[in-house]
């Protein structure tokens, strides 16, 4: 039943007509990872690359990702990645709030199905998002991240845990002793909260 939910969900998202993204867009990105994935990593929008391919992360900033997942010892197939958007924005231009409510539901039943223990929204607009969703005050990324944050008692096994956008480290190259430390600590946590990674169950 669990792979049939996934299944209906991305054919969902590949055909979805909700706003204008879908008029100028060559392919939906529903994201990919495991079925059940102990870490959800949420980014902003597909760009080109993504677009072409219907794969999350597959142009430079996704090279900087999986360099920052191996730092922790994992894989890009362990961990579940997707965008608050799953369609290009024309000329990777800032989704508009009308996107970003169109697929607020798709972003919520993928983390329904995944059941992850750690959220890790990516740059300022996911982590407003996800601050948002779960009625938390909107902190500057430059402010919470590489902290771990509860998002309330009804969220016990759930936390959230914000980063600079990859892509920040090929436009901003300060930024990236920042990342790779917040990913250390991210390490750390995973140590100590003992999560488990594997490939099974992957969902393309």
């Amino acid at each position: 039943m669990e792979k049939e939910a996934v299944r209906q969900l991305k054919c969902e998202i590949t055909t979805c007509t909700r706003c204008r993204l879908s008029l100028t867009r060559t392919n939906a990105v529903p994201g990919e990872g495991p079925v059940h994935s102990e870490l959800f990593f949420i980014g902003e929008a597909p760009g080109r690359n993504e677009d072409l391919t219907g794969r999350p992360f597959v142009g430079r900033a996704g090279t900087v990702l999986e360099n920052l997942l191996a730092t922790i010892g994992l894989q890009r197939d362990m961990v579940f990645i997707t965008s608050i958007v799953k369609c290009r924005p024309p000329e990777n231009r800032v989704p508009g709030k009308d996107e970003i409510a169109a697929c607020e539901g798709y972003l919520q039943k993928q983390m329904d199905l995944t059941a992850p223990s750690i959220l890790v929204p990516m740059g300022r607009l996911a982590s407003e998002l996800v601050f948002s969703h779960f009625g938390l005050p909107n902190i500057p990324i430059g402010h919470i991240h590489g902290q771990l944050v509860n998002p309330g008692p009804y969220h016990r096994d759930l936390s959230i845990f914000p980063v600079y956008h990859p892509a920040a480290v090929t436009h901003n190259p300060p930024i990236k002793g920042i990342i790779f430390e917040d990913f250390r600590v991210l390490g750390t946590i995973i140590e100590e909260k003992g999560l488990k990674f594997g490939h099974e169950k992957r969902v393309k």
